[in-house]
């Protein structure tokens, strides 16, 4: 809650961009005549705020060293490939990038929750986004068509089993997406918090960082 009264400016920022990130994700696997404009319009402004947080911050080195995949999105690699579908790709994990980064203090938030509560809302969120999704998309016949699409466009960030034709539609698999990513980033990091916290792994560094030392 003081986070949110402390700073507003900085996370209205983050949701704009967490919400421009998705839809520049859900927009990939489609040919649209503006989606070229989203995803490069994406690309810019994170471009800006990395080079600002880079300028900001007191150890250069320690930035990149902290940001790594930060500092990968940060380069316009699929500018260099022609293959749609390669390009297409390393958008999608440029964005992936992008939208974890954007969403740390959510999954903060999330991690501090319990399980049950976490899933509870995802399922009910779903199941009440698939609703206006069926009444929305001529292509779905049934809820059953809708809800997955749903879990596809959560599990492979925005590519479903239709493509969306209303503007409803669009803004309800670009939810999916942010979702997704945000599923995604949850379960891997809760992932890596139980490995880190095992014997085996604590074991593991301590003898990792003891053979470092001894060399340096």
């Amino acid at each position: 809650m003081n986070r949110w009264k402390r700073r507003p400016g900085k996370t209205t920022y983050e949701v704009f961009m967490v919400l421009l990130a998705g839809l520049s994700v859900a927009t990939i696997w489609q040919e649209m005549q503006y989606d070229s404009f989203i995803v490069w319009g994406t690309w810019a402004i994170f471009f800006l705020d990395f080079l600002y947080r880079l300028f900001k911050s007191e150890s250069k080195w320690d930035f990149v060293k902290k940001h790594p995949f930060i500092v990968i999105a940060a380069i316009p690699l699929d500018a260099v490939f022609q293959l749609a579908r390669v390009a297409r790709i390393l958008h999608l994990l440029r964005l992936k990038s992008i939208t974890k980064y954007y969403t740390k203090p959510f999954l903060r938030f999330l991690k501090r929750q319990h399980l049950g509560f976490v899933a509870g809302f995802m399922g009910l969120s779903i199941f009440l986004l698939i609703i206006p999704l069926t009444w929305l998309e001529e292509e779905l016949d049934t809820y059953s068509d809708a809800f997955v699409g749903a879990i596809l466009s959560i599990t492979f960030f925005g590519r479903t089993n239709f493509d969306p034709a209303t503007t409803g539609g669009q803004i309800i698999v670009v939810v999916f997406t942010i979702m997704g990513v945000i599923l995604h980033g949850l379960i891997i990091s809760s992932a890596f918090d139980f490995i880190s916290s095992t014997a085996q792994f604590q074991k593991a560094k301590e003898k990792i960082t003891s053979f470092i030392n001894k060399k340096i």
